[in-house]
């Protein structure tokens, strides 16, 4: 009977000081790590980056495949925070914590890395599609929901509170989407697959991008020929009378659908958009009237007469 109970006594210490956590878990855990670092490691150099920019056929062939690679990386990193915090709540185990930390570390450096490298693509002929940018949006959402629900999970066991890890600002891949759309104007419709905030940054980052064509191109402008010197005037030989100045040109009855109209219009319909007497396109919309010049460019927005 005595040798029963110290049995008995012997398996339930045993069951109680049995680890919590599956070592198979464990070892996927340091396996998605091993394997988002490879990617990261893997990233391209200067003198890579170059090579894509310039439409390396290989270069570019290699970036598309590394890009994808970049992305799975991102979201590696999500599913090991998210796995991890799981398994700290009922065992504070040192080791799913650092894994729970360097995932954080790790996830950023392969966000900036995907950024970096979809900007690049861009700039290659055939190098990018908004296709391709979907997934590394998508992954950016799960990663900043994961973020989201860390911070309001309760302190985990032994009292550990976990720590939200930030996401790179500003936001990645709007940058590389609105370059590729000014380039190509025809995928301006495939913004509409986006999600509606990816979407309406992208069209705004886009206006950005053509209002600075706009300023270049303005500054390039070669400058007015400078007036002859007054003494020159004075002595110049009588000349006949200046013929009678011609009548100004009319504005342009017809509006361009570029620069700030462009992107007013991108976001939202106006409500009628009339042409002015002095030239301007006004353009209704519920809040103002926003009135633009033939090419598109605003030169005031006026409040709704009352």
């Amino acid at each position: 009977m005595r040798r029963l109970c110290l049995a008995l006594v012997l398996v339930s210490g045993c069951i109680h000081g049995a680890p919590h956590h599956d070592d198979g878990l464990l070892r996927t855990i340091a396996q998605q790590e091993r394997w988002a670092q490879d990617a990261v490691n893997a990233r391209p150099t200067r003198a890579d980056l170059d090579a894509i920019r310039s439409s390396d056929y290989r270069a570019v062939g290699r970036a598309r495949s590394e890009l994808k690679r970049l992305v799975q990386a991102t979201d590696r990193g999500t599913w090991i925070r998210n796995t991890s915090a799981e398994m700290l709540s009922d065992d504070p185990d040192p080791q799913v914590v650092s894994a729970f930390d360097r995932a954080g570390r790790l996830r950023f450096d392969a966000i900036l890395g995907a950024d970096e490298l979809a900007g690049a693509l861009a700039e290659a002929k055939g190098g990018l599609t908004i296709g391709d940018l979907r997934p590394a949006l998508e992954g950016l959402r799960k990663a900043q929901a994961s973020e989201e629900r860390i911070a309001r999970l309760p302190r985990r066991a032994g009292g550990i509170k976990l720590a939200s890890s930030p996401l790179p600002l500003p936001r990645p891949f709007i940058a590389p989407a609105a370059r590729l759309v000014a380039a190509n104007p025809e995928l301006a419709r495939e913004l509409d697959r986006l999600p509606p905030e990816d979407a309406a940054q992208v069209r705004a980052r886009l206006a950005d991008i053509d209002r600075g064509r706009e300023e270049q191109r303005r500054a390039e402008a070669p400058p007015a020929a400078a007036a002859p010197p007054a003494a020159a005037i004075a002595a110049a030989p009588e000349e006949n009378p200046p013929a009678e100045p011609k009548e100004a040109e009319a504005p342009s009855p017809t509006l361009t659908i570029a620069n700030d109209a462009a992107a007013l219009l991108a976001k939202r319909m106006p409500r009628s958009i009339t042409l002015r007497e002095d030239g301007l396109f006004e353009l209704s919309y519920d809040d103002a009237e926003y009135l633009v010049d033939p090419t598109g460019k605003l030169i005031r927005k006026e409040p709704h007469q009352r």
